[in-house]
């Protein structure tokens, strides 16, 4: 009897839950929701759980035995990146290459598109280009060989071969690369290297000899000069030997040689061979490569400025090379002089 009363007490319970479910559904779905939706299936997990809702069972989950010691398995390792979706690499199982990876010709075809030159004259991609699209060997499963160009020999040193690049640069290329995109900063122009004219070459040896020959005239006529007025006398017969004593004798001493007005002859002597080589156009510098490539990037005032600044620093690098010669000179005319003093 108690097993029959809790029965229809369940089957009680039930109905009354089916009506109530049945009637939420039909609320919230519509007076036409039999017509579109068929409730075939019973709800989800009633049967299952019938005697949990129920309340008559609170079923407990078995323990899990033990799992087994094992070993760690060593993954395979990963097969080499391959370029080509050959058929064997397909037909072993090996995961067919990323399409999104660039390759290396691909990296070095966009930094010459960055650069604004072409690889091996050949004109480069645009840098918008994705690489499944620059390569069509990626998608089509085929060669590469008609698509892009050939493999060329990558150099070790990275400066190194950037610098080669950058020495190679069009500059009819970087500017039509500037025209295309107007927010790139203007590049330096690479002036290409001319050979030095015969002017060029000889104005070096123009500077050692102006500074000699006027050397010599101080030395050899100016001065003997002064101290034969000085000493009232008509002709110096003791040249050598007060340029010989200047080898040996103390500043305290006195010098023997008679003050003449060098500097200031040498000083017009060398604004004279500047001002040639500025009216000529033979003082042009180029600043080095890596300088170049940051003047790029400098505001306005900056660029002018180093570039003047270099420009009077190799003046005076000649000004100082002319004083050496000049100073080179007079040790000359010393040992000449006690060679021909004694």
């Amino acid at each position: 009897m108690a097993a029959a009363r809790a029965e229809a007490r369940r089957k009680a319970i039930l109905a009354r839950g089916n009506d109530r479910l049945a009637k939420l559904t039909t609320s919230a779905r519509g007076d036409d929701a039999p017509t579109f939706v068929r409730d075939e299936t019973p709800p989800r997990g009633a049967a299952a759980n019938l005697s949990s809702f129920v309340g008559e069972d609170s079923p407990m989950p078995p323990p899990k035995p033990p799992a087994p010691a094992t070993e760690p398995r060593i993954s395979p390792a990963p097969a080499p990146f391959a370029f080509e979706n050959s058929p064997s690499s397909t037909a072993s199982g090996m995961p067919a290459p990323d399409p999104s990876v660039w390759s290396e010709e691909q990296q070095r075809q966009f930094f010459h598109a960055l650069m604004g030159a072409g690889l091996g004259g050949q004109q480069a991609p645009s840098t918008g280009t994705p690489p499944q699209i620059a390569g069509s060997g990626f998608s089509s499963g085929g060669s590469r060989a008609g698509s892009l160009p050939p493999q060329q020999d990558v150099p070790g040193d990275p400066l190194a071969a950037m610098m080669a690049q950058l020495a190679q640069m069009d500059p009819s290329a970087a500017g039509k690369m500037q025209q295309q995109s107007p927010f790139m900063q203007p590049p330096m122009q690479m002036q290409p290297q001319k050979e030095p004219t015969l002017l060029q070459k000889m104005l070096p040896l123009l500077h050692v000899f102006s500074a000699w020959l006027l050397l010599a005239y101080f030395a050899l006529w100016r001065e003997p000069r002064a101290f034969a007025e000085s000493a009232g006398d008509v002709v110096d017969s003791t040249v050598w030997k007060r340029w010989a004593d200047l080898a040996w004798k103390a500043p305290g001493e006195g010098w023997g040689v008679q003050f003449v007005p060098f500097l200031w002859a040498f000083v017009t002597i060398q604004i004279i061979l500047h001002s040639t080589r500025i009216m000529l156009g033979t003082n042009r510098f180029q600043p080095p490569m890596l300088l170049s490539l940051a003047m790029a990037y400098l505001p306005p005032p900056f660029p002018s400025l180093i570039t003047n600044g270099l420009r009077y620093i190799s003046l005076g690098g000649a000004f100082l090379d002319d004083l050496a010669s000049v100073v080179f000179g007079l040790g000359v005319i010393i040992l000449v002089s006690g060679w021909f003093a004694t």
